[in-house]
């Protein structure tokens, strides 16, 4: 006996499978959920090694602020600070960034703005006088050590209590103590903030009287 299917028996048939187009649909929504994740994980990724760089950038300048700033403040009295042709020379005081025994037995430190292989960079050299000098300036470089590298720019004024003025340069001779205050300008390449820091520097001027 031959039963011809009824129309909902042949409907059922049709649907209990997927046509090529709906397979073809739902791998392509696989292949965009799988791409969103990706460059949701990238993004991520991204962000993160940014935060990072960010925070050691952060923490270089902090650093670096703090060693200079304990520096300046604990100079004793009777250095020598003198500041011409884009360095600045102390004398006769303690010696910062030593990681050596011989370096800490330094005379004096130069501080200066050099290029390298990264761009400008504010670098200490520490100097040994030698046994038999022939001039009282003379001194011999004993070790270099670059602090802040990738400068943009960097300048630093003076601050002259009685005259009540900032200045660019600083002369031993002409000043013997050295001055009340300190300002540090500088700017790394490829960033458009720039950093500016006032340290007070120990000395023993006597205050200006009053007006």
């Amino acid at each position: 006996m031959y039963i011809r299917p009824t129309a909902l028996t042949e409907a059922r048939a049709r649907s209990s499978g997927f046509t090529l187009l709906e397979v073809i649909a739902a791998m392509a929504l696989i292949v965009f959920l799988i791409g969103g994740v990706y460059a949701v994980g990238g993004g991520a990724v991204t962000l993160g090694a940014s935060m990072s760089k960010s925070r050691i950038f952060e923490t270089r300048i902090n650093s670096f602020v703090s060693v200079w700033r304990e520096y300046l403040e604990t100079l004793p009295p009777g250095i020598r600070f003198s500041a011409k042709d884009k360095t600045l020379r102390i004398e006769n005081g303690p010696v910062p960034f030593a990681w050596h025994r011989a370096v800490r037995r330094a005379d004096a430190v130069d501080f200066t703005v050099e290029r390298g292989p990264e761009g400008r960079a504010f670098t200490v050299r520490h100097l040994k006088r030698p046994q038999k000098p022939t001039q009282p300036d003379e001194y011999k470089l004993i070790s270099q050590l670059p602090i802040l590298e990738g400068l943009s720019s960097c300048e630093w004024e003076f601050y002259e209590p009685v005259k009540k003025e900032w200045t660019s340069t600083w002369d031993a001779k002409k000043r013997p103590q050295a001055p009340l205050f300190m300002r540090l300008n500088f700017a790394f390449e490829g960033d458009p903030r720039r950093f500016g820091f006032t340290f007070w520097v120990a000395n023993d001027i006597a205050p200006p009287p009053p007006p």
